[in-house]
């Protein structure tokens, strides 16, 4: 397919169109949306875009974990089929086009091969990942996950939110969960199309970002055990505050994050206290903690200085500090014969396009190891992303898309 820019097959009105729909599905008054994991706002926006799919002509099924697949057929239905994919799912809150451009960018691509005549010889399937965010429950990436078989379907589906409902709960409350089995197929190439989440396309004016490289995370949680007693009685010098050791520990690890910068990040973003009334000194103090860079070797020493600030607290305080370990992902690489046609695509289309990394987690990382892989990036207004505040212009959404097209044809061997 050879477009010339500003020519593409792309319906440009009608994908901002279902953005803004979808978007208000669970919509909040600042203008995101909110929609956890398998909670209703999430069957609705999933009955939407299935009724979008049906409409549009593809055929829809579910697999155990609720990954929700719509297929485009192809000539050779035998054949293994190219995705596209990402999630519906969104922070609480978050905005309306992280992870759910990449689901309606795929629907667009489908509408414009009907438009344009085009059958592939592969099928194409666009895919809704479940629990993509792990805002509700962890770890994220949990559709995509169990689908590669990096993640075991019963332990994910054991895992609870914080109101103690189990995955495996809601989704039989939802009726979300499908019969076709996990892990599932092989695909012969999988392509994301998703907002950067960071600044950089935005302040280089660049429209299209084809992704290199995944960073090294690791996250987990500190469990900070003190004494209980009377915040009006019990002698300054002998209380064992769990919160206020929680407090030095965050201070901490917000300082270990600004020493490491660019190179890394570490973050302490949700705290738990117990009893959490103002007249009880809290004896047990829960921390969540991540440490997300390129470096394999900045991370593990990141940690390493977690660790050991948590053991200086103790000693000084008096506190038992516990340190957990979770989640560790190793750098994932994308397929470079396809990040070469993706910025080839956009130097054809007139787009401006440059090579990045990408800090953050994405579907497209689970299949990196199976098959060849592309995330595209496009600008998100300010690198704001994760906020109700998130925006990415009508005209770059399309153009990404364009982009998305120009590959799927490829893989699927269109005519």
């Amino acid at each position: 397919m050879e477009p010339r820019h500003g020519q593409g097959l792309i319906d440009q009105e009608r994908l901002w169109s279902d953005l803004m729909t979808l978007g208000a599905i669970g919509g909040t008054p600042a203008g995101g949306s909110m929609r956890g994991a398998l909670s209703p706002a999430d069957r609705e926006g999933r009955a939407l875009f299935s009724h979008w799919a049906i409409e549009a002509g593809l055929s829809l099924r579910a697999d155990r974990i609720g990954n929700l697949f719509a297929r485009r057929e192809g000539r050779d239905p035998q054949a293994a089929p190219v995705m596209i994919g990402s999630h519906l799912d969104t922070q609480l809150p978050g905005g309306r086009f992280d992870g759910v451009l990449g689901v309606l960018a795929g629907l667009a691509v489908c509408r414009a091969l009907d438009r344009a005549g085009i059958v592939t010889r592969r099928p194409i399937e666009v895919v809704d990942w479940t629990n993509e965010e792990g805002a509700r429950f962890q770890p994220g990436v949990m559709g995509s996950a169990v689908y590669t078989g990096a993640l075991d379907l019963d332990e994910a589906l054991a895992r609870q939110d914080p109101q103690g409902i189990s995955v495996a709960q809601a989704l039989h409350q939802t009726g979300t969960a499908g019969t076709a089995p996990v892990p599932g197929r092989i695909p012969h190439s999988y392509l994301e199309l998703h907002i950067e989440q960071g600044p950089e396309l935005d302040t280089r004016g660049k429209t299209i970002g084809m992704v290199t490289t995944s960073s090294a995370m690791c996250s987990g949680y500190a469990t900070i055990r003190g004494a209980n007693g009377h915040t009006q009685t019990l002698a300054m010098s002998r209380r064992r505050n769990a919160l206020a050791g929680a407090a030095r520990l965050v201070l901490a690890i917000e300082e270990i994050g600004a020493e490491l910068e660019p190179a890394g990040m570490v973050s302490a973003s949700v705290l738990e206290n117990w009893p959490n009334n103002r007249v009880n000194i809290p004896h047990l103090s829960t921390l969540s903690w991540a440490v997300v860079g390129f470096d394999p070797a900045l991370r593990n020493a990141a940690v390493a200085r977690i660790e050991a600030a948590a053991a200086d607290i103790a000693r000084e305080t008096g506190l038992e500090i516990e340190i957990d370990h979770r989640h560790y992902r190793e750098p994932c690489h994308f397929d470079d014969a396809l990040i070469a046609r993706g910025m080839a695509r956009a130097a054809a289309r007139g787009l401006p396009a440059m090579t990045l990394p990408t800090l953050t987690a994405h579907d497209a990382l689970s299949f990196t190891a199976l098959c060849p892989t592309a995330l595209i990036f496009v600008p998100c207004k300010d690198g704001v992303s994760h906020s109700e505040a998130e925006w990415c212009r009508p005209e770059d959404a399309a153009r990404g898309a364009e982009i998305l097209l120009d590959l799927a044809c490829e893989a699927a061997d269109a005519p």
